[in-house]
């Protein structure tokens, strides 16, 4: 199992005819970004909570990765956030298929970079350097473990 199999399921329900079937696609869109970004981060050598703080853990470490792609990235997994609470919580408004289409999208193309910049030893350093002096000297919560 890996994060594109999510978004494969994601594809898979934008193509039903209901509401029901376009939130789960956003959730499963999320949730292939997260696991994309939680193996981005573990290869890099980062420990990633298991607990609720992996979301916001990650979405603040790929935004500070010093790295355009992958910041832009963090930046898609942060909206994909609030896209999959508004589609798994919040039932008073509609969710309309346009707007799980692009939420699934968004994750696609996260997950595209994500995977862009995990196949590419010196992008997988450079953000692993600025990752480490963001943890160190801003959050002062260091998770690197040398590999």
């Amino acid at each position: 199992m890996n994060a594109r199999d999510f978004l494969n399921v994601a594809y898979e329900l934008l193509e039903g005819n209901h509401e029901a079937h376009w939130r789960t696609a956003v959730s499963r869109a999320y949730y292939a970004a997260f696991h994309a970004a939680r193996d981005l981060l573990v290869q890099c050598g980062f420990t990633v909570p298991r607990e609720e703080r992996a979301h916001t853990h990650l979405r603040m470490r790929l935004m500070n990765s010093g790295h355009p792609d992958v910041a832009q990235a963090g930046t898609w997994l942060n909206d994909l956030r609030s896209d999959r609470n508004y589609a798994d919580y919040d039932f008073e408004g509609a969710l309309k298929h346009a707007d799980a289409v692009e939420a699934v999208q968004a994750a696609d193309d996260a997950i595209q970079l994500l995977e862009e910049a995990a196949a590419l030893p010196t992008v997988c350093q450079r953000i692993t350097e600025a990752m480490r002096i963001y943890e160190r000297d801003v959050l002062r919560d260091v998770t690197w473990r040398a590999p």
